[in-house]
């Protein structure tokens, strides 16, 4: 019911994560960001709660321990769909044998895209190359605050739906974005709850948000 993708970039220390879904305010439901520690997502027949014990789990471990820890969270872990990335080392994903079709996760160096009820497996192989492409071009720079970064996020969405996304159609989307380091105080958190074309109000509310960071560094620098 949702395609989801966690991002991390090591040139600009930061970590963010952005969902679409034919579901209302999939934003409120599936991922979520911690300063310094990483991004987490629970979707499929979603437990909200995953995402905060995922990032607890993962701020004193690995990944891959902090998702073999579901079962004993959940009595249902074949209906769901988690992830987590950390701030830093791999990141690990698990998609339920009873998670709608189609579904599946792909877990990359600084990267990791999942969904369900999608309309095929390209919809998550053409979200990795969207983002494997901005690490690969020496012509695409890093980016390089966290209102760029996001928009960075809901390009490789956008990557997904251009090759189906959700196979019901869409409604929301969400993105994410903070510090990898603890020292960092970088932040963006936008939502689309109901929308004809979510993705493309998300960009818009992106760019927005660039205007204001500007704004605000324009300022500082006064």
């Amino acid at each position: 019911m949702t395609f989801t993708v966690l991002a991390r970039d090591g040139r600009t220390d930061l970590i963010g994560a952005a969902t679409a879904s034919k579901s209302l305010a999939v934003g409120n439901a599936v991922i979520d960001v911690r300063r310094g520690v990483g991004a987490a997502a629970s979707q499929a027949w979603t437990n909200r709660a995953l995402r905060g014990r995922l990032l607890d789990a993962v701020a004193a471990g690995s990944a891959a321990d902090a998702v073999a820890l579901i079962p004993r969270w959940d009595d249902e872990p074949a209906l769901r769909q988690a992830a987590v990335l950390p701030a830093a080392g791999a990141g690990a994903a698990h998609t339920g044998a009873d998670t709608s079709p189609w579904s599946g996760h792909l877990v990359e160096s600084d990267l990791i895209v999942a969904g369900n009820l999608l309309t095929g497996e390209d919809v998550l192989g053409a979200m990795r190359d969207a983002w494997l492409a901005g690490d690969e071009d020496p012509t695409i720079t890093p980016a390089p605050d966290a209102a760029a970064f996001a928009a960075r996020l809901v390009a490789v969405l956008a990557a997904g739906e251009a090759h189906g996304g959700d196979r019901r159609g869409r409604q929301s989307a969400a993105v994410m974005v903070t510090s990898s380091g603890v020292a960092g105080d970088a932040w963006v958190d936008l939502r689309v709850d109901d929308h004809d074309d979510p993705l493309a109000e998300l960009h818009r509310l992106v760019e927005l948000r660039a205007s204001d960071l500007r704004l605000d560094l324009s300022a500082r620098k006064a």
